[in-house]
């Protein structure tokens, strides 16, 4: 219970309550006032004095006045919030404002409470001492309105106006009605309404962004019937093309009606062009539906309409509208009656914007959005033209030129004030000035962001006006920016006393919201060689009032006049062109940027280039460069730099260009880029920064996920780089990708060329053996450097102890899409040394279904592109240009290996093949293309040298590995392979290709003949047959057997060879034939890209079977020139003149009881031999 105290101060006696002994915050003292008292609209001021006792922490209090109201139920209202004090501040007087609302509408006494946040702890709640306690009238509601400039015969007694919003939200706009009016002497008209209204900003206390009045009454109406429904009359006007139509000067009241499609206030609606029509000085009010919607039609003028209280978007133009001039209209309070669940199907009007502009076509000149539910202005152009009933009839909208936007003005919007989107002009013309201009736009009050951009390339923003938004501009996705010949203000202490005495929304609304001037982009979006290019030039532009913020609303987390999107730093470091010429920043605090901020979540490497020295603190330079303040950004510039407010520095007189170098994430921790001045011999260590989001991301091989980078901001000059580990040693991060910026605006930056890179020694026979790091079992207790290709959950590779193929621990990777797979990055250094080398791919993998069950739907057979089996896919990344070394591109060789038959999906699958070794400055490879919502499970993997072995380039020739190790098919087609047991001559294993629809598509294989030599002689033979007996010595496509073919590619000259026959008639037990021949190796054949031996001619409606195949170098032996010269290996190298001129048999016994001869027989001329 509140007793009362007094003491004595400087001789006089002062009385106050003294509060003590409280176990919950909300003991204080407490009031009951006369509910009569609070009068709408009017501004009450409260006050009071307060100390505390018995905590040393600060401590905040607040009033609440609460109670039942006529029409808001149970209202507990907080008019005043108190700061933190101190028990050792004594006495602290707290006071403020508030308006009456109809949340302090009582229907009996209120109690008004002090409320304390002392929550109990071990010191107990403290005691509190309150005086001069009171709430007391300050000021009437406005009873009229002082409109400059006009004429008094305007406005007539009995009209109707609507006066915009002065707060953050749209429903905070009035309506009145005009008692009286009266011309004053200075030539103002005085507006005297029937009921007062809530003051508003007016242009002479808030120049160029008080509210707007209009008068909404007119002589013309048309009123829809209102049945409680929300369905009103609507005026269409409706495909009648060439036709003038004129619609002016009338009231549309409770038109339109709710979520039916084309039932709108007023709709021009399919017209084509209509020149001449004009929809001007209407207005409507309390429309169910939209107020003036353009689908469909050009050529309209759309002028000084006012739409206020408005169910779905105010003005609304569609994708093929086109040529229309909308010109100084107003739209004010749009409503949410709109809703997902009662939106027409394919429309947003949920979304209730002031301006919702769906074509780039149309004219937008001084009109005002003022209380969208969303936006003031949405501009959103699709990637498609979709007309009449949203059929696509024409192709994507955001590469057209857009139309005149200028002097248009937004506010009170609960979103954006302009929410411009998808601007992609700048690629159809290519044309720097030929791009979308946005001119003087205003953005005030807008309790998001002011301004909008997203995906707009090659944007050109002159002149404008922000004052009270949470962020003035917000740039997201977009490169090419020119913002230019902009005031922007923070949150104006007007406004925000305002919005507090009226209890109405305030900034910082969440209390992770930023405030922010410009909230511009670290990291390019786009990287593509036909990019712009560079991120954003700011020009003559002045910042100011973003040093207050924390002061106003303390859950604002930061206020900055720049500010950086901590959601599109994909390169882990800054690389956001940025230019800034004539710009001035006002604040108390000496903060541009907070460095340390934008360091916290990605950009450690911030550099800002000032053309003019306009953003030196001093003052004093010319040009410079506003950077991080850290060594590694400022150490080789000597005394050229200064520490600024903000964790940053200024750089005087300096030029910076930047490199990045992108590596691999794992193992890389503790390395630096040391980067060495060759003229000064300075140096400095640049630390690597990765994102890490969460498991996905750090191994995922895309974007930057499993990458680090180290980026270098140098003037002009000789360096040298190397990594370094933490002793100081020379290492190399797997890979190095080294990637030049866009040179600055500016003259002296560092460029391509000047940077010369040292990498350790490297032994290539030792380092290159295995290139597959962690490929082994059993050694493996974890999954890096494993990575992935998908973009999709949390955890992807998991280890899975155990479960190896021989007991070991090996590696799980769940998967949802066939293009998804397990990835490594290769050691580039091992890349360059054995480029053009061959190697073998090894590795060992079961495939599951969700349930961890064998998959079913595994079929090695079926090409890869159909998604049916896993195949190994090589990714490098490659320059565009080498010489500028600005953009790469990924280059993918897939199906370098694939998977063995037999396949038991039970068992473990043998992932194989050989490949000629690529390189680039990145390069991964990854298993992929299996079904999808097939798991992999991964283990024995493996990347070696295969050498050229002349006596034996076919492998696995006599299939002595008991699967198709080496071989797979020629061709495409789903073509069947396989893998027969003892069937094959002499009960050996064979190979067996089915389901053929090609002569050609049978069974083959790559070789590596790089150890052979132009003009070898190359030995083929093989054992073949078919389902269907073959023709030996017949040309006829549909009987003749197969020959042996061998291909080469070298440089894209690609040569076919038949290089073996079947010669004799006389088959091996079984109906194996023996077919062989000698090929000369060409020049063109020699070290080729790629080699291969197929077979080749039989029906493709036969089955084809291959046995004991062989190719070898037949090295030269000048005193036997003849091969197999007693026949005594049958046939083996001879063959006939022409096929089908003469036949040839083994004959048993040969000349002198030898074991074999040859009979030639069935010849038609005498040179048939």
């Amino acid at each position: 219970i509140p007793t009362i105290l007094e003491e004595t101060v400087d001789g006089a006696v002062n009385k106050y309550w003294h509060i003590e002994n409280r176990i919950w915050i909300g003991d204080s003292l407490r009031f009951h006032v006369n509910h009569q008292c609070f009068m709408l609209g009017s501004t009450y001021s409260i006050s009071l004095r307060a100390r505390f006792t018995g905590k040393t922490h600060p401590v905040t209090y607040w009033f609440e006045i609460k109670g039942d109201t006529a029409t808001e139920g149970y209202k507990d209202n907080k008019p005043l919030y108190c700061p933190q004090q101190s028990a050792a501040d004594g006495w602290v007087t707290c006071s403020g404002d508030f308006v009456v609302d109809e949340n302090y509408d009582f229907t009996s006494s209120p109690e008004i409470v002090l409320v304390t946040q002392d929550e109990n702890d071990s010191t107990g709640y403290v005691d509190w001492d309150f005086d001069d306690v009171s709430i007391k009238f300050k000021s009437g509601p406005a009873a009229g309105l002082e409109v400059g400039g006009s004429d008094a015969a305007r406005w007539a007694v009995n009209s109707d106006v609507h006066i915009t919003s002065s707060t953050l939200h749209g429903q905070d706009a009035q309506d009145g009605r005009v008692k009286a009016v009266s011309q004053k002497a200075n030539g103002n008209v005085v507006l005297e309404l029937e009921n007062p209204i809530t003051p508003v900003f007016s242009e002479k206390e808030t120049p160029g962004y008080g509210v707007e009045i209009a008068v909404t009454s007119r002589n013309i109406k048309i009123i829809g019937e209102d049945d409680g429904t929300y369905n009103g009359g609507y005026l269409q006007v409706f495909h009648t093309p060439g036709v003038a139509q004129v619609i002016e000067g009338v009231e549309f009241f409770n038109m339109g009606q709710s979520s039916r499609k084309n039932r709108f206030a007023i709709q021009l609606l399919y017209n084509g062009n209509v020149e001449g029509t004009s929809i001007s000085s209407n207005s409507i009010r309390k429309s169910n539906m939209r107020c003036i919607s353009v689908d469909g039609t050009a050529n309209a003028t759309i002028a000084s309409n006012v739409g206020a209280g408005i169910a779905g978007h105010c003005f609304y133009f569609d994708r093929i509208s086109a040529d229309n001039m909308v010109i100084d209209n107003l739209a004010s309070n749009m409503n949410n009656i709109i809703n997902w669940n009662n939106r027409i199907d394919g429309w947003d009007d949920y979304d209730a914007d002031g301006f919702a502009i769906w074509s780039p076509f149309n004219h937008f000149i001084g009109n005002v959005a003022a209380g969208g539910h969303k936006r003031g202005f949405r501009y959103y152009l699709d990637w498609r033209t979709l007309g009449e009933d949203l059929i696509n009839v024409g192709p994507n909208m955001r590469r057209n030129p857009i139309g005149t936007f200028k002097d248009n003005k937004a506010h009170s919007n609960f979103r954006q004030g302009f929410h411009l989107a998808d601007f992609e002009q700048f690629f159809q013309f290519r044309d720097p000035e030929n791009v979308p201009v946005f001119e003087n736009l205003s953005a005030y009050r807008n309790r998001e962001q002011g301004i909008y951009v997203m995906n707009c390339v090659h944007c050109e923003f002159n002149g404008g006006f922000l004052s009270d938004n949470q962020k003035g501009i917000e740039i997201r996705r977009s490169d090419g920016i020119t913002l230019q010949d902009f005031v922007i203000q923070g949150q104006t202490e007007l406004f925000k006393n305002y919005v507090t005495d009226n209890n109405s929304h305030k900034l910082c609304g969440h209390s992770g919201w930023t405030y922010e001037g410009i909230h511009m982009m670290g990291t390019l979006w786009r990287y593509g060689h036909l990019d712009p290019g560079f991120g954003i030039r700011v020009k003559n532009v002045v910042l100011s009032g973003f040093d207050k913020e924390k002061e106003y609303y303390d859950n604002c987390p930061s206020t900055e006049p720049i500010g950086l999107s901590a959601d599109t730093h994909y390169g882990a470091h800054f690389d956001y062109k940025t230019s800034f010429e004539n710009v001035t920043v006002d604040d108390g605090r000496g903060i541009i940027l907070d460095g340390c901020r934008a360091s916290s979540y990605g950009y450690p490497d911030i550099a800002f280039n000032d053309i003019d020295g306009s953003l030196d603190p001093d003052k004093s330079a010319s040009n410079g460069f506003l950077v991080t303040d850290q060594p590694y950004m400022t150490g080789l510039f000597g005394d050229s730099c200064k520490s600024t407010a903000g964790c940053m520095s200024y750089c005087a007189e300096i030029c910076l260009g930047m490199v990045t170098f992108f590596t691999e994430r794992f193992g890389t921790e503790n390395y630096k880029l040391k980067v060495t001045d060759t003229a000064s011999g300075l140096s400095i260590d640049i630390p690597g920064n990765v994102r890490t989001y969460n498991e996905r991301w750090n191994t995922y091989a895309y974007d930057g996920g499993a990458e680090r980078t180290f980026a270098a901001s140098l003037p002009a000059g000789n360096y040298t780089a190397e990594f370094v580990d933490e002793f100081g040693n020379t290492v190399w991060p797997t890979y190095a990708e080294e990637q030049w910026a866009q040179a600055a605006d500016c003259s002296g930056g560092v460029s391509i060329g000047d940077v010369t890179f040292i990498k350790p020694a490297l032994d290539a026979a030792t380092e290159c053996a295995d290139m597959i790091r962690n490929g082994d079992s059993a050694n493996r207790t974890e999954v890096t450097p494993w990575l992935h290709t998908k973009w999709y959950g949390e955890i992807v590779n998991e280890l899975k102890p155990g479960e190896g193929i021989d007991g070991g621990n090996a590696i799980a990777m769940d998967r949802t899409y066939h293009w998804t797979g397990i990835a490594q990055n290769l050691n580039s250094m091992c890349t360059d040394a054995r480029e053009g080398e061959w190697y073998e791919f090894s590795a060992w993998m079961k495939m599951t279904d969700a349930n961890g069950n064998p998959s079913t739907n595994i079929d090695p057979n079926r090409e890869w592109w159909r998604n049916q089996a896993p195949i190994m896919t090589i990714t490098d990344r490659q320059y565009r240009d080498v010489s500028t070394k600005q953009h790469l591109y990924n280059a993918e060789h897939r199906n370098l290996a694939a998977l063995a038959r037999p396949y038991n999906n039970t068992e473990w699958g043998h992932i194989h093949g050989i490949f000629k070794m690529p390189t680039s400055p990145r390069l991964w490879f990854e298993l992929e293309r299996a079904p999808d919502n097939v798991k992999f499970l991964l283990d024995n993997a493996s990347l070696t040298p295969l050498t050229c072995n002349r006596d034996g380039l076919v492998r696995n020739g006599n299939l002595e590995t008991n699967d198709s190790l080496y071989w797979d098919i020629w061709g495409g087609g789903d073509v069947v392979l396989d893998f027969l047991p003892g069937v094959g001559p002499n009960g050996g294993n064979a190979l067996k290709s089915s389901s053929r629809v090609h002569h050609s598509w049978t069974q083959s294989q790559v070789l590596n003949t790089d150890c052979v030599n132009a003009g070898d002689r190359i030995a083929f033979s093989a054992k073949i047959k078919t389902s269907v007996d073959c023709l030996i010595y017949s040309w006829d496509s549909n009987q003749r057997c197969n020959d042996i073919f061998f291909h080469t590619d070298k440089d894209n000259v690609r040569e076919y060879h038949r290089v073996g026959y079947i010669t004799a008639d006389t088959p091996d037990e079984g109906g194996w034939h023996h077919v062989h021949g000698i090929h000369i190796h060409s020049e063109n054949g020699e070290k080729p890209d790629l080699a291969k031996l197929y077979f080749a001619d039989a029906n493709p409606n036969w089955d084809v079977y291959t046995a004991d195949v062989k190719a070898y170098v037949l090295e030269q032996n000048c005193q036997a020139l003849v091969e197999n010269p007693d026949m005594e290996e049958k046939d083996l190298y001879w063959t006939y003149t022409d096929r089908d001129r003469s036949k040839v048999k083994v004959i048993t016994p040969g000349a002198g009881g030898s074991g074999h001869a040859l009979r030639l027989y069935d010849r038609d001329h005498s040179w048939r031999g």
